[in-house]
C-alpha cells in the first residue's frame, strides 16, 4: 500500500490487528510518501483530526492519494 500526501500536516496513527494494540503517531507532512505492505497491511490506521491551517498549494485542505494491491479470487 503506498499514500502520497498533498497540504496541511497530518498525524497519522498506526496500530495493530486489534484496535488495543499500541498505536504508533508519526507526523505527516507536504509531499510525505508512505508505504507498507505484508501483515500490515490489515493494521489499523487513520489520520487524527486536522488543526486548521492555509498550505500555499492546498488551502485549508490535505489531500491523499491511495494505491493498493487487491489478490485476485481464486
Amino acid at each position: 500500500m503506498s499514500q502520497f500526501r498533498w497540504g496541511l500536516p497530518a498525524v497519522f496513527q498506526f496500530g495493530g490487528l486489534r484496535r488495543s494494540d499500541p498505536i504508533q503517531r508519526i507526523l505527516l507532512e507536504h509531499g510525505d510518501i508512505v508505504v507498507w505492505g505484508g501483515e500490515s497491511r490489515l493494521f489499523y490506521h487513520g489520520i487524527q483530526p486536522l488543526k486548521a491551517g492555509f498550505h500555499p498549494m492546498t488551502g485549508e485542505f490535505r489531500y491523499n492519494l491511495t494505491f493498493r494491491q487487491a489478490a485476485e479470487k481464486e
